[in-house]
């Protein structure tokens, strides 16, 4: 079968030739039907310092939706045929973490994708516990998407930062994880969104989406405009989803007194933020989030499937296998008008 294959060490992501997986008992075979690509996926293949491959080659691609053609010899409660959506976060379920019900960080956890081989291919293999039923009112497409770029911020801003109605949250970086945060948000109630980002069109699109107003950063005015935009205080909660230290700190500063921070985006550059007084005088919390459970996919394929959620507009960009090469160059070049990108190995979305 086509794959699209990363060498640990090496820089690109290239289409290659690979026998077809067989699935281990546990687990299986899935004919992708689409497979999403993010910033992570570009990460892995054009910056291999950052050590997210632990495999010397593996398929690249943790996004995956399609039809079960295989099953291992003990899986139950599936059949050839149905068509399911995969979560890329493979835990143990038996850790300390796992018990607690933590399983997005399981100690020993690994994801598809970046330790195993994913989803940008015509088959993969995948643990049937990872599995969640797709219905019929749910696209092949939206059902890839809502295995990460939709369930992370989904699990930031209310299983992490505890978004409570008519509170104002502020979206810092509105690409493919945060235009979907500022949709959540407007679903769930919040009363005013402010969406920060580098990127003008990007505004723009969060302002289609639900955001009340869109702010630059950088601009040195930012803290007073975003205060003024809320009535002269700090916001409840502030998400970040762009990798970037200086989002964090501009994020933090906009946060008022018993506000929550959630930080999302990755990066390796040290963040600074202001004295500990500043923490703690005004009881503001710093979270982190970074990932999500099966549950979580679980209550957005029944919020899809139901209507309550609509996600069509997400996907700008769908193309074949053949031009998966192409797929992450185009991701990779944050063009403005890119959102999210898939990759149908099948031709069937």
């Amino acid at each position: 079968m086509k794959a699209l294959r990363v060498t640990r060490g090496e820089v690109g992501a290239r289409l290659a030739e690979v026998p077809v997986p067989v699935p281990r008992d546990d687990e299986v075979l899935i004919q992708v039907s689409a497979a999403g690509l993010c910033g992570t996926d570009v990460q892995a293949a054009y910056s291999p310092g950052a050590g997210l491959i632990t495999r010397p080659e593996l398929t690249l691609g943790h996004e995956p939706a399609g039809r079960i053609v295989a099953l291992g010899r003990t899986v139950r409660g599936w059949a050839t045929g149905d068509r399911v959506a995969a979560s890329s976060i493979v835990s143990c379920g038996r850790c300390h973490l796992c018990s607690r019900g933590m399983s997005e960080i399981c100690a020993r956890g690994s994801v598809i994708g970046l330790n195993h081989d994913g989803a940008v291919a015509e088959y993969m293999t995948a643990p049937a516990v990872n599995l969640v039923r797709l219905p019929d009112g749910v696209s092949d497409e939206v059902g890839a998407i809502l295995t990460d770029a939709i369930p992370t911020p989904f699990h930031a801003l209310y299983q992490r930062g505890r978004l409570q109605p008519g509170e104002t949250v502020a979206i810092f970086g509105v690409g493919g994880l945060g235009q979907h945060a500022v949709q959540l948000a407007k679903a769930f109630g919040a009363a005013r969104i402010i969406a920060v980002d580098t990127r003008a069109e990007q505004l723009e699109h969060a302002r289609s989406l639900g955001a009340d107003h869109a702010f630059l950063a950088g601009d040195e005015s930012l803290g007073d405009r975003m205060r003024e935009a809320n009535g002269g205080r700090g916001v409840d909660l502030a998400g970040v989803f762009a990798g970037s230290s200086e989002a964090i700190a501009a994020a933090f500063r906009s946060v008022g007194k018993g506000g929550r921070l959630v930080v999302v985006g990755l990066t390796d550059d040290n963040v600074v933020l202001p004295p500990s007084a500043s923490i703690a005088r005004r009881e503001i919390s710093i979270i982190g989030s970074g990932g999500f459970r099966l549950d979580t996919i679980e209550q957005l394929v029944a919020l899809v499937a139901a209507g309550r959620l609509d996600f069509s507009r997400s996907v700008s960009n769908v193309l074949g296998l053949d031009e998966a090469e192409s797929a992450l160059e185009l991701l990779r070049g944050h063009h403005g008008s890119i959102r999210r990108v898939v990759v149908a190995p099948k031709g069937e979305v």
